[in-house]
């Protein structure tokens, strides 16, 4: 089981690596088998669906743009086709949480309720239940200095729309008070912030890290800066495609 788990580790390592490089995308799989070009001559035929505006969550919408500090929108991917932002569409966000550790879960609890006050979310019992939300789980030490990692998945629901789950691990052998920043890190690359502040003093830093303090280490990630709640209420001011209906011919591609 042990080994497992760290095999499971080991390939969302490799995950984050592919995503921080730019290839988390909408296209994970290369369609293949017989048909494929014709397959693709007719998605090439059946224009993709434009993107729109969603209603902005009640905390975003309620919160003011603070102009004297400015965002970091330009270091957020663009991960869905025609250079649209990832959002999510609809609310509260169900929340997995893994569930054998009562004390490590309050904690990061602690997180979602930081993000819950501009984004709704709930806690959900069943790992099912949020499928068409976040998932968060507690794994063995990741190892090369990473505490955690978030990973999103495109697909296509029933009825053709395009949906989003997000999957967030984050590494044993850390101080609980750490368990709350890197959860509430983590939750905001799941929230739509998939990308790096360059600021230290932002949440959404891409550096950051513990410090041995005498016998105990500290890590350094503050709490939710107003760059962050700019980049982030800037980045649902975007037109997505998260929700929006793809042409059948494109869907049975991927």
């Amino acid at each position: 089981m042990q080994r497992s788990l760290r095999l499971w580790v080991m390939g969302w390592s490799m995950a984050l690596i592919l995503t921080v490089a730019g290839w988390g995308s909408l296209h994970p799989w290369a369609p293949h088998g017989f048909g494929v070009e014709a397959l693709q001559a007719q998605a090439q035929a059946q224009a993709l669906p434009e993107p729109v505006r969603l209603q902005l969550p009640p905390g975003l919408a309620r919160y003011t743009y603070d102009r004297s500090v400015g965002d970091y929108l330009e270091e957020i991917d663009l991960r869905l086709p025609g250079g649209a932002y990832v959002q999510w569409a609809i609310y509260p966000i169900p929340i997995y949480i893994q569930a054998d550790h009562a004390q490590w879960k309050s904690f990061v609890e602690q997180a979602v309720k930081d993000w819950s006050v501009y984004i709704p979310m709930k806690v959900v019992a069943k790992e099912e239940d949020a499928f068409y939300g976040l998932s968060i789980y507690r794994v063995p030490p990741i190892g090369g200095g990473v505490a955690g990692a978030a990973r999103p998945e495109f697909f296509f629901a029933s009825d053709g729309s395009l949906q989003q789950r997000v999957r967030i691990i984050i590494g044993e052998g850390q101080g609980l008070a750490e368990v709350t920043a890197v959860a509430r890190h983590e939750i905001g690359h799941g929230l739509g912030l998939w990308g790096h502040s360059p600021n230290v003093r932002d949440l959404m830093y891409g550096g950051h890290h513990a410090a041995a303090t005498g016998n105990r280490r500290v890590l350094r990630v503050p709490g939710i800066t107003s760059r962050d709640l700019n980049t982030l209420k800037r980045v649902y001011e975007q037109p997505t495609l998260i929700g929006q209906v793809f042409p059948e011919a494109y869907r049975r591609l991927f």
